[in-house]
Order: structure tokens, then C-alpha cells, then sequence
């Protein structure tokens, strides 16, 4: 293992991070959040909008549809940092026609609406109706409805701003809904700067790195589902197979936010192979699961955002680097060493 001598400085490192798409799930208790449960084998919320559709009493004329809510969702704990907003706004849910519908003689033709609405105001909308497209799902595994628009038309959600979505539908048959598990994540995306990065530190078979987010979520769901992980050697490490007390979740560094104080999040992975380029690791961020389109995760290299004396050897290195005081001793051998040579000169 190579020995890295940087200098320890009180230097303030500052937190970074761009914009890029973070997506609200629809949960449980009609809250939305950027959480997304970590165990897979949790069962999603299936729910049965109201029945949208009426039979013609006659039998002449079939079956006639109207426009039913299905709900409204709204994030209960609202952000705690000023936001940038941003599109593309990507909406989804997770759908299929009911045993019963599929039954009956009629096609569902479903059609939906969604509003995203911030702090009460329109900030997109999206209906099928604009391109007069309609939806089947005559299965016994649910689908994915997506829609978007280019735009969002609030730029930026000071601390505590409200979200929230509303969702119609029409169809001409029963359905049902699906939400707030790993597989059927039905909500909306937009991009905003909710993600920042503070220093990491690589410390001999250890790596670890601060972040902050805008929503309260609990990163231990995000770590147990491999949501962040480390990837290292072009191999992503899963968390539940790290040696016993691993990944640590704690609490990181202050850093300075637009003037106010923040207590960042600490996640700390050991790396067994003592042969792994370490110094390569790359830090795969997401709050949901990595094949998401509407979110797909942010990799940021562990270099990049390295911290002051944030390179060196970790307690759990055996040899003269684990010696107590070896850096210092290495140290005065070193100021030794070249006052003797400049004598000799």
C-alpha cells in the first residue's frame, strides 16, 4: 500500500454538487418523499380509484367515462435547503387493469392527468389528452405510465416550500394502482441541486464521504437497498456482504450553506481487498434504485472531492504503517535526513 504525506489544514472545504433529477415517491399516508424503501421485498400500496366509467341503462350505447381523482400526494416534511428547479418533469405510475376489468368486454383506454404543484401554484402539467393517447395493461403484472413536459414553471423553492401532486384518470374498465416500493416507484422527477457533497477521505482500506440533502431522508434505507454504494475496480460493493460494523452511518462535518451551519451525513465502507485501487473508488449516489430513468444515480470519484489530510493509512493497517507514532517518527528521520545533506553541501 503506497503512503500518501498531505498536510492536515483547517482549510474550510466548501460543499458541491450540480443539479440533476431527484424523484418524489409516492408513499404511504399520502406523503411524498425521495425515500425509497430499502427492503425489496416490501410490498407495494395497491389502491381502486373510483370507478370512472357509467353503463348505458339502454344497453345501446355501451359504457360512458368521466375524469375521477385518484389522490393527491404531498411531501409532509418539506425541504430544508433552498432549491434550483429545473426540467425535463417526469411523471409515472405503476397500473393494471383489475382481474374483473379484464373480464368484462371492454378495453380500459385509460388516460391520465398530472399536476405538480409547489407551495399551491401550477408548476407543470401533463394530460394524455393533448396527444390523444390511451393505455392498456390486460396483465397479470402491473405497467409503467409515463409523461412529461420540458418545462417547469417555478425556478426555485426557498427552505420548507410545500410539493405536491395530483393525479386524474379515465377509463372504461377498473383499475388499479401500485406504489412505494422499490419496483413500482410511481411519482415525479425534476431536477434540482438537492444533492451536496461535502470532503470524502480515503484512509488505507477505508473510504468515506459527506453529503447533505434537501429532504429528511433516512439514509440507512438507501445504503440496506445498495441505492449509494462504493464502486471500486469497476465493481460495485454490496453493503450487506461488508464486514460486520460496515457501512457506518454517522454524522459528518459542518459545512457553511448559504450562511447557516449544516450537520452533513457520514457513510464509511472498508474495502477487504488490500490490492484494490482504492484511490479510483467512485461514490454511486441515488435515494432510489439504479436502473431509474427518471433518476439515475450520481457518480462522483472519490478524488474529486477529497478532503485536507484526506488521504492516509487507516488503524487497520498492519506493518510499520500501524505502528503508533510512525508518521511523526517518519517525519523527524525526514528533517534529519536533509539538514545531513545540506551539510554535506
Amino acid at each position: 500500500m503506497a503512503l500518501f504525506l498531505i498536510p492536515n489544514t483547517d482549510a474550510e472545504v466548501a460543499l458541491t454538487g450540480n443539479s440533476a433529477h431527484i424523484h418524489l415517491n409516492m408513499k404511504e399516508m399520502d406523503d411524498l418523499s425521495p425515500e425509497t424503501w430499502g427492503d425489496n421485498t416490501r410490498e407495494a400500496i395497491k389502491e381502486n380509484p373510483p370507478q370512472s366509467y357509467e353503463n348505458d341503462p339502454t344497453g345501446v350505447l355501451g359504457r360512458t367515462r368521466e375524469w375521477k381523482d385518484v389522490g393527491t400526494w404531498t411531501a409532509v416534511n418539506g425541504n430544508v435547503l433552498d432549491l434550483g428547479l429545473s426540467g425535463p418533469v417526469k411523471f409515472n405510475i405503476w397500473w393494471r387493469e383489475t382481474d374483473q376489468g379484464q373480464d368484462d368486454s371492454y378495453d380500459a383506454q385509460v388516460q391520465y392527468r398530472f399536476r405538480l404543484n409547489i407551495d399551491g401554484q401550477d408548476a407543470a402539467y401533463y394530460t394524455d389528452e393533448e396527444s390523444g393517447g390511451t393505455h392498456e395493461c390486460a396483465q397479470s403484472k402491473p405497467c409503467e405510465w409515463t409523461g412529461q413536459v420540458g418545462n417547469i414553471n417555478i425556478s426555485s423553492a426557498p427552505k420548507g416550500t410545500i410539493f405536491d401532486i395530483e393525479i386524474e384518470y379515465w377509463s372504461f374498465s377498473d383499475i388499479e394502482i401500485y406504489y412505494d416500493n422499490t419496483s413500482f416507484d410511481s411519482g415525479v422527477a425534476f431536477a434540482a441541486d438537492a444533492i451536496k457533497f461535502g470532503q470524502s477521505n480515503i484512509n488505507g482500506q477505508v473510504v468515506s464521504f459527506d453529503f447533505v440533502q434537501a429532504w429528511d431522508t433516512n439514509p440507512k434505507e438507501a445504503v440496506d437497498g445498495n441505492y449509494i454504494r462504493l464502486i471500486v475496480d469497476g465493481v460495485g460493493l454490496n453493503n450487506t456482504l461488508q464486514r460486520s460494523g460496515y457501512p457506518i452511518i454517522e454524522d459528518g462535518a459542518e459545512y457553511q450553506l448559504n450562511g447557516t451551519k449544516i450537520t452533513s451525513t457520514k457513510i464509511t465502507w472498508y474495502i477487504e481487498d488490500e490490492y484494490a485501487k482504492i484511490d479510483q473508488s467512485i461514490i454511486s449516489f441515488s435515494l432510489t434504485k439504479k436502473s431509474s430513468a427518471s433518476a439515475p444515480p450520481i457518480n462522483v470519484k472519490a478524488l474529486d472531492i477529497i478532503g485536507p489530510g484526506g488521504v492516509g493509512s487507516s488503524e487497520d493497517d498492519k506493518g510499520l504503517l500501524g505502528l503508533p507514532g510512525f508518521n511523526s517518527i517518519l517525519t523527524i528521520f525526514s528533517i534529519i535526513f536533509i539538514s545531513f545533506c545540506r551539510r554535506e553541501v
